[in-house]
């Protein structure tokens, strides 16, 4: 391992137990190295799982690495220390297996990161404070109870949000399913929900997403800011706002529909 940890001259790590073993203080800056073999497989790290949680240092460019095949039985499979400018980045995370209430916990934007896998608990929160950015999701859940993609919890400033994401879910026998408890924009988030409670899309601003969910239950969109859903999946609850437009599966492939209705898109 190399560098000082500073935002100029960041540890540069090639493998888990340097990565680990660095502190998680909010001034420490982490670069994963150029090599030719970028992939961490948990199935040679530590096949048998993880039993507690693991802790991340503060900000971190995994720069195009790929965490394979973890697994996690804690309560919350990875957490960060408290601060404000924590980041996570450029990091595939993918095939991962968690029975815990929380994947990732923190204030941390989530930038230009691909997660995909399953996730078994009775209450889940996917990223809890985290927001994400120009990232992509595509994972399983299995639940008995309340499910949340991005959730704020007691932290203060959150940065619960998702910002120019493709969010596919698909989540069973969930009661509560929140997506996110603050701002989503332009984003396209679908896959398939079965809830007992409307599903919530947004409690805060909303704008221009294309919500494209097979639910069970109406989707509750209260924000002012247009958004569109397809009508032909699900139907809208009767309390959302009249900005969340509905569009049949055509509809929702035609350009120049969407800006006729209001919903910004370029066309010819």
């Amino acid at each position: 391992m190399t560098g000082t940890g500073t935002q100029a001259d960041p540890y540069i790590v090639d493998n888990w137990e340097d990565f680990i073993g660095i502190s998680s203080k909010s001034d420490i800056y982490v670069r994963w190295a150029d090599s030719d073999n970028k992939v961490i497989d948990f199935n040679e790290v530590n096949p048998q799982g993880y039993t507690k949680s693991i802790t991340f240092p503060a900000n971190v460019d995994f720069n195009g690495w790929t965490l394979r095949n973890f697994h996690s039985t804690a309560s919350t499979a990875i957490k960060y220390g408290s601060g404000a400018s924590y980041a996570i980045k450029n990091l595939i995370f993918e095939n991962f297996y968690i029975m815990s209430n929380t994947f990732i916990y923190g204030q941390y934007i989530i930038e230009n990161c691909t997660f995909s896998g399953l996730i078994q608990c009775d209450t889940v929160r996917v990223f809890q404070g985290c927001g994400l950015v120009c990232s992509a999701v595509n994972i399983r859940i299995n639940t008995t109870n309340s499910t949340y993609l991005t959730n704020s919890n007691d932290f203060v400033n959150s940065k619960s949000e998702i910002r120019n994401s493709d969010i596919v879910l698909d989540i069973h026998g969930g009661n509560t399913v929140e997506i996110c408890d603050k701002t989503i924009t332009n984003s396209r988030i679908s896959g398939k929900i079965s809830a007992t409670t409307p599903v919530k899309i947004s409690n805060s601003s909303c704008l221009f997403n294309i919500i494209n969910l097979e639910s069970n239950q109406p989707l509750k969109y209260t924000s002012s800011g247009i958004s569109v859903y397809n009508s032909d999946l699900a139907e809208k609850s009767s309390d959302s706002a009249s900005s969340f437009k509905a569009c049949t599966s055509e509809q929702l492939k035609n350009a120049e529909y969407l800006y006729n209705i209001g919903f910004p898109i370029g066309i010819e």
